[in-house]
């Protein structure tokens, strides 16, 4: 959800955006006054920009002037970013939009709403002929009738961009009267490639794979991918040599990704994080490698050992000067907010304040006990045992 904390479950109507963490770089949040409708500016490298609005207008209980004032205010907020980029406009309109397979007669409400999907030239993805799916996207209570209120619109300009349009089907489990619309747009020249320092690098967790018995499953795997790699036999050239290295290193890999679990850097965790950060870390291990296999020593006159110390100390100053400097815009934003925006201020303050931490220990024979697999085993015995007696008596 993008800034969730800016949102109140009293003030806003049902609208926010989930937005990926492989773009949210890219994201600004737009400033709407408004509890219906939101929006978010993304800006993707070597692509338009797009202008997304998240919406909810009012419900044909509610008086028409409330609908026709959102419906204006989206007039107002669509002619200030047109040349900005591509709107995109999705979300419950509660009125009906037509399209090549959804017709009816309009009404007052949906004659609004087409006058603005007119002047900015946009389109129901939902109701064109290539969204698969039912037409209809809300069922009214007590067995009323289903209409298609809900819509995603965008630019008849970019129709040739949609690769995937469908509306879901009601499934078992779905509490809501909404079916849900997806849209798969193609974005050509885009270039989501994460610079150095920003990208979430996945790494193996050794850690957790030995202490869950995770590395035997590893080698079982590794030698089933092997098993099918026949050593050549016949004549052997370079050719042969590269495609057969190849197959060793895609079965390592493989056998990689269906066994061991991955730690995920997480740049939320560390938000003073930077690409000279992630580079004298990644001195420092290699020179701790360097030092490890060379002596292992604590001789100040080994120069591996001073290398390492060095480069340790530098990575250490590096993340300490990171750090406050993101301490002082924290505190520098602050201080700038403090008199012209007191919610936002109150938003950093709190998720900024310490939360308690508790350990949950279970005592039993003499032991004490803190790991989750190990209380949960005690108390699944507790209870066996004690519905057991129950059943036996």
């Amino acid at each position: 959800m993008h800034n969730p904390e800016s949102m109140s479950c009293n003030s806003r109507c049902g609208v926010a955006f989930l937005v990926s963490k492989d773009i949210v770089s890219f994201v600004t949040e737009i400033d709407i006054d408004s509890d219906r409708i939101i929006g978010i500016q993304v800006n993707l490298p070597n692509v338009q920009t797009f202008i997304i609005l998240s919406i909810y207008l009012p419900a044909t209980t509610q008086p028409h002037q409330l609908y026709q004032y959102n419906v204006e205010l989206l007039h107002e907020i669509c002619s200030v970013y047109k040349d900005m980029g591509s709107i995109i406009l999705m979300g419950d309109f509660n009125t009906k939009i037509q399209g090549p397979r959804y017709k009816f007669n309009p009404d007052e409400r949906s004659r609004l709403m087409y006058s603005l999907i007119q002047e900015y030239e946009l389109f129901s993805v939902n109701t064109q002929m290539f969204c698969h799916g039912p037409v209809t996207t809300f069922q009214s209570y007590d067995n009323g009738p289903s209409t298609c209120i809900d819509h995603i619109l965008m630019p008849l300009s970019e129709i040739g961009k949609v690769s995937n349009a469908k509306v879901i089907d009601s499934q078992p489990f779905s509490v809501s009267d909404h079916r849900p619309i997806l849209c798969s747009i193609t974005i050509e020249n885009s270039v989501l490639t994460h610079t150095e320092g920003e990208q979430s690098t996945r790494s193996v967790s050794w850690d957790r794979a030995r202490k869950f018995g995770y590395i035997n499953d590893y080698s079982f795997a590794l030698s089933q991918h092997l098993w099918t790699s026949e050593f050549p036999r016949h004549e052997i050239n370079k050719l042969i040599i590269e495609d057969y290295y190849d197959k060793i290193v895609s079965a390592i890999k493989q056998a990689e990704q269906e066994t061991l679990p991955y730690s995920i850097f997480k740049p939320y965790q560390k938000p003073y994080w930077n690409k000279s950060l992630t580079h004298l870390r990644d001195m420092m291990r290699l020179k701790r490698i360097e030092w490890l296999n060379n002596c292992n020593c604590h001789d100040l006159k080994c120069d591996a050992f001073n290398h390492y110390k060095q480069a340790k100390k530098a990575f250490r100053d590096a993340q300490r000067s990171a750090i406050d400097e993101y301490e002082s815009a924290i505190a520098q934003k602050i201080e700038n907010d403090i008199d012209v925006d007191q919610k936002s201020v109150w938003i950093i303050l709190n998720k900024r304040k310490q939360k308690p931490h508790t350990c949950t220990a279970l005592k039993k024979d003499g032991t004490l006990f803190t790991d989750s697999n190990d209380l949960m085993n005690i108390w699944y015995d507790h209870f066996q045992n004690v519905f057991f007696a129950i059943c036996v008596q």
